[in-house]
């Protein structure tokens, strides 16, 4: 009788020793089952999203489709994905995007090279050597989409003016709706391309130094693709009254400075159109060209304070901006202040 209560005691504490393991083993099993109906529900997800596209016109090809991430995140991987709509044919290497179960609205992506996007007229092929993207969204839609390369490369093709061919060390791009201004379905845009090399840059403004460029600009009537050529799309856009706010617009070129604020829009000629403030350094080449000789730019340099003595700082000093007169682009012409630059003709962009 006396070795009866210790026997007991044991038993207890042996209950209480397991119990933790069991309830685990058993939140193990309730958290892989709700994975799986998770995984399951997202593919359902995504073939209801794919038909949808397909049913207005847009169509998704994700080739060789996994779906893993086991166990907090849903992983789904394209080894290929390719759109189209219309006249438009875009295509992309191995694509994977990745949510966090408890964070299913934010997805980070990685996309693989190369890239081809086509309307038939104009083609655009690109490269990097790593590409990655992030988009949060919520029932409303879509509130930030952001995108950084390392080492893109651009070629376009299909131009009136020939081909255009780019290259960088590192890309970012975001995009998100303006919450002020959502009736004129605007959109804001922020991007920078550091130690760009554009050859076409380098024959305007001279010099061949690499250049850092920064935009961060809204634009209006940016209700989505429907499908057009570039020409289609764009004439949409501009008879639907969409502009172009630059908030800033910079660019530095070795000694060469320049930063931009104003507006743009599309003429009914299909050429560019609005008035930009701008603030320049070490540009007197660029308006050598613009007016036809050295002598004519470096004369309009001084004065405008671009001119040789503007430019004579100690090596490595930051230039100096000067505020130049209104740049004013109207009926195909470009002006400075009340002076229309001669042997400058603004051709339709389609």
């Amino acid at each position: 009788m006396d070795q009866a209560a210790p026997t007991g005691n044991v038993r207890r504490s042996r209950f209480w020793l397991y119990t933790p393991f069991v309830l685990l083993l058993l939140l193990a099993i309730a958290w892989s089952v709700a994975w799986f109906v998770i995984r399951n529900r997202t593919a359902e997800a995504l073939d209801g999203w794919i038909a949808a596209e397909a049913r207005a016109g847009r169509e998704w090809t994700c080739r060789d489709r996994t779906i893993a991430g086991y166990p907090f995140r849903i992983e789904v991987v394209c080894n290929a994905l390719d759109f189209r709509r219309g006249a438009v044919a875009a295509s992309f290497g191995r694509t994977e995007a990745v949510a966090q179960v408890y964070q299913p609205r934010r997805i980070i992506a990685e996309v693989a090279g190369p890239l081809r996007v086509s309307d038939g007229a104009v083609t655009v092929q690109g490269s990097w050597d790593l590409l990655q993207a992030s988009v949060n969204a919520s029932p409303a839609g879509l509130q930030r989409l952001s995108v950084a390369a390392d080492a893109p490369k651009i070629a376009v093709s299909g131009l009136p003016g020939g081909e255009l061919a780019g290259s960088g060390r590192r890309l970012e791009f975001h995009v998100r709706p303006n919450p002020s201004r959502t009736a004129e379905q605007a959109r804001d845009v922020a991007a920078t391309v550091t130690e760009a090399r554009i050859p076409l840059l380098d024959a305007l403004i001279g010099g061949a130094e690499p250049a850092n460029l920064t935009a961060d600009v809204t634009v209006t009537r940016a209700d989505g693709f429907r499908g057009g050529t570039i020409a289609q799309e764009l004439e949409l856009w501009r008879s639907a009254g969409g502009k172009v706010d630059i908030l800033m617009l910079s660019g530095v070129k070795g000694p060469r400075q320049i930063e931009a604020k104003g507006e743009l829009r599309l003429d009914e000629q299909h050429r560019p159109a609005g008035q930009l403030n701008v603030s320049a350094a070490g540009l007197d080449g660029l308006l050598g060209n613009l007016t036809g000789g050295r002598m004519g730019g470096n004369l309009l340099g001084m004065l405008l304070g671009q001119g040789p003595r503007a430019n004579a700082a100690q090596p490595g000093a930051k230039p100096q901006l000067t505020a130049l007169p209104p740049l004013r682009l109207d009926n195909g012409f470009l002006a400075m202040g009340p002076f229309v630059i001669p042997n400058v003709r603004l051709q339709p962009l389609y």
